[in-house]
């Protein structure tokens, strides 16, 4: 069929088939990107329990499932959030001296709720809304992208999105695919001054993740601009009702915080039990650069699993100097708080942690933009790294911690 056939049977369907065939027409590479990236994620994956682990005798030893093709999205810290839609928190911690308080609890209570509403199972029901937070994620980041700068590096931020090293946790049984949809969401609301919804939406991120607090700072930044740019103007200044979104939709992420450690206080006696249990886990606050200057310094004291990233940690900071050279002020804020916040407890884990830095990965695609041939091999080494990790993933080896 012609495209000029395809226009006029689409003029001439039903308003709602039209309405759909625009919008995946306005997220094919969203579409395409998250299916085409995830399934190969998932063949993957069981190409690696068929093959590779009978050689290895290794693999996921947490069992969630007896479908392997769900089985191989559940590993490491899914059992932390299987605990709590099952049990709820503890009230003291186990014999290891770890407790599920290090882990907030937006995500289990979702899957909860659709465990109690559908009958799927909590595996399943964690899936589904990492899979769907993830797939909102990337339309958001598409749009978002598509307003800072401009179409292609929307698309190639979409694209480096499913490709990213370790992006195969986006689809696990994790927080990271709710908590960029959060993050996202909250920006692009920042953008239209919805102050109350923006503020809303950054306390469901502070209830997936600690570092979701950290959408004050760009909330801040656009609040202080929305005052300072009505005086300085003379232009219209904030009603009364506008001024009053913006003080609860500062609150809401705060008032959230609050909930949770007041929930905390009354199950374990500690308000910042989820802070302090992060000693069982060893890691501790230091500067945030301490440990990628020590890394330089001595390279041996590096562990082999914190290696990519030690190196995604420098990568970070190079971007972060891209984005101030380009004065996204708001955006600069947040991946600020987002790239230090973890690196003050270390490099461990950095490359999982990266995965939600949504500026860093738009600024990164605006780079490339206009380098089709370099955009080409970042992207294929990225996916090349990722379906390693994919495989290190499956098999439950600590790789990249």
């Amino acid at each position: 069929m012609s495209e000029d056939r395809a226009e006029r049977v689409t003029a001439l369907a039903h308003p709602a088939v039209r309405a759909c065939v625009q919008a995946l027409s306005a997220h094919a590479v969203v579409i395409w990107s998250f299916l085409v990236s995830r399934l190969a994620l998932l063949a993957i994956g069981l190409l690696t329990q068929i093959h590779l682990r009978p050689i290895t005798e290794t693999g996921n030893q947490l069992d969630f499932s007896h479908r392997q093709a769900l089985n191989i999205w559940g590993a490491w810290d899914t059992g932390w959030y299987m605990d709590i839609v099952l049990n709820g928190y503890q009230r003291a911690p186990g014999a290891d001296g770890q407790a599920n308080w290090a882990f907030f609890p937006a995500m289990p209570t979702l899957a909860a709720g659709l465990v109690h509403l559908t009958g799927l199972t909590p595996l399943q029901a964690m899936l589904a809304v990492s899979n769907l937070g993830f797939l909102i994620a990337l339309i958001l980041a598409h749009r978002l992208a598509r307003a800072e700068f401009d179409d292609k590096t929307a698309d190639l931020c979409v694209v480096l999105l499913c490709v990213a090293p370790g992006s195969y946790i986006f689809s696990s049984a994790y927080t990271e695919g709710l908590f960029l949809a959060c993050v996202t969401g909250a920006l692009l609301l920042l953008r239209d001054r919805r102050w109350l919804l923006a503020g809303l939406v950054a306390a469901v991120a502070a209830l997936t993740r600690n570092l979701g607090i950290g959408l004050l700072l760009p909330y801040g930044l656009a609040a202080l601009e929305r005052l300072v740019t009505g005086l300085r103007t003379g232009g219209p200044r904030p009603t009364a009702g506008e001024l009053a979104r913006m003080v609860l939709g500062g609150v809401a992420p705060l008032a959230a915080l609050a909930g949770f450690m007041a929930y905390l206080h009354a199950r374990t006696g500690d308000a910042l039990a989820f802070l302090h249990i992060q000693t069982a886990w060893r890691r501790s606050l230091s500067a945030p650069f301490a440990g990628l200057l020590d890394g330089l310094a001595r390279p041996s004291s590096l562990h082999d699993a914190d290696l990519l990233s030690f190196t995604f940690a420098w990568l970070a900071i190079g971007l972060l100097v891209m984005l101030a050279a380009l004065r996204r002020w708001t955006l600069l804020s947040l991946a600020l708080f987002l790239t230090l916040a973890p690196l003050s407890t270390g490099v461990a884990s950095f490359t999982r942690y990266a995965l939600v830095i949504l500026p860093l990965w738009m600024v990164l695609a605006r780079i490339l933009a206009d380098r089709p041939r370099a955009a080409m091999a970042c992207v294929a080494v990225l996916a090349m790294l990722n379906a390693f990790l994919m495989v290190a993933w499956t098999l439950a080896q600590q790789v990249a911690a």
